[in-house]
């Protein structure tokens, strides 16, 4: 029994050092493409790019869903949209200065933590 036992740790070791090799090589395939992106690149257009993506990329997805939603009720959130409207595009004017800092677009870290 105690002979199986061992083998079953064995298996779980090497099992275990193979995800690991895996993730790592993942993880480097990523780090190579992302060099290769931003090698011998102006780090200023690369900015500008990651701000504006950022803030396109929200700014049109707060239009469809204010859009629909006041489809929807039948123009009666307005007065809510109106509202808040100052507060979300100053968010994403933030979100998108952030974007510049993190030297990320924040459209790549949705995409990197979406679920599918």
């Amino acid at each position: 029994m105690k002979r199986k036992n061992d083998i079953e740790q064995e298996l779980d070791q090497k099992e275990f050092e193979s995800e690991l090799d895996r993730d790592l090589s993942t993880q480097y395939r990523k780090l190579d493409a992302w060099e290769k992106l931003h090698e011998d690149k102006n780090p200023y257009v690369i900015a500008a790019m990651n701000f504006f993506a950022s803030l396109v990329f929200f700014e049109a997805f707060y239009f469809v869903i204010k859009l629909n939603i006041n489809y929807i009720t039948l123009g009666y959130t307005m007065e809510f949209f109106e509202v808040m409207d100052p507060f979300l595009h100053v968010t994403f004017f933030v979100i998108s200065v952030m974007a510049i800092i993190n030297k990320r677009s924040a459209v790549d870290v949705i995409i990197e933590r979406w679920p599918f």
